[in-house]
């Protein structure tokens, strides 16, 4: 697909032989916003299976079939939050802690406790479903509890974990060199893109696509150059 925006500076450019002020500030005045040059790049890696582009471009590929061509149907209002990095970092020190703090407890209530839960698990090796009363039974409910709360606690650090690595991929990606994201600051934009896609073998079909930049300054208040990123891709419903 010829893009438009090239067709216009070709037919400029044959009216003269060369490019005053003027046409200059035209030229920069027509150019395409961002957003659709990130998407031309995109689709033209794509098709071209340049995969190196590809990861420049996005960190998702495009789910859908061959695609012929494309247009940006929408650049819907761009949105604006808080840099996540370091509230996630929080979570993940906080969790770490949780977890030690309760596996110190799992330990101690196990050495305490040896005998009696040796002979839980005798009971339960022999018969799972048998009930267990008195005392042993009273330490059986505890040791299970204790278990159900490791698991618990385990399971949330690990989300924490892999929610701040993906972010740091998201914010190392939109970056045009790289930093130490953990101790930037600033804020994260947003915005989301419908684009209707001429697929090979399906016909035209409508797209969600998210796209963020990360506005981020270092330690000493210097900006860090950054671009939009394509984060993900998805098939519009009815309506877009």
């Amino acid at each position: 697909m010829t893009n438009p925006w090239i067709q216009s500076v070709r037919r400029r450019r044959s009216l003269g032989g060369g490019f005053s002020v003027g046409a200059a500030l035209w030229l920069a005045a027509c150019s395409p916003p961002p957003e659709a040059q990130l998407l031309n790049r995109f689709f033209r890696a794509t098709q071209q299976e340049d995969r190196t582009t590809i990861a420049g471009a996005s960190l998702v590929s495009f789910p859908g079939e061959r695609v012929l061509s494309w247009e940006l149907v929408e650049s819907r209002a761009e949105t604006e939050g808080p840099y996540r990095i370091p509230e996630l970092r929080e979570e993940v020190a906080s969790g770490e802690a949780r977890r030690d703090e309760q596996f110190q407890q799992f330990y101690v209530f196990r050495q305490a406790n040896r005998e009696a839960l040796e002979a839980v698990d005798a009971r339960r090796e022999r018969n799972p479903e048998a009930a267990i009363g008195g005392r042993l039974g009273e330490v059986a409910a505890a040791w299970d509890e204790h278990r159900a709360e490791r698991r618990r606690l385990v399971t949330a650090l690990s989300e924490a974990q892999i929610a701040l690595e993906a972010e740091r991929r998201r914010a190392q990606r939109s970056l045009l060199r790289e930093a130490p994201v953990d101790y930037l600051t600033g804020s994260i934009r947003e915005r989301e893109l419908l684009v209707r896609v001429d697929e090979q073998g399906s016909g035209p079909r409508d797209y969600r696509f998210t796209l963020l930049r990360y506005d981020l300054v270092n330690q000493f208040g210097s900006e860090v150059p950054a671009r939009w990123v394509i984060v993900g891709i998805e098939p519009a419903a009815d309506g877009g």
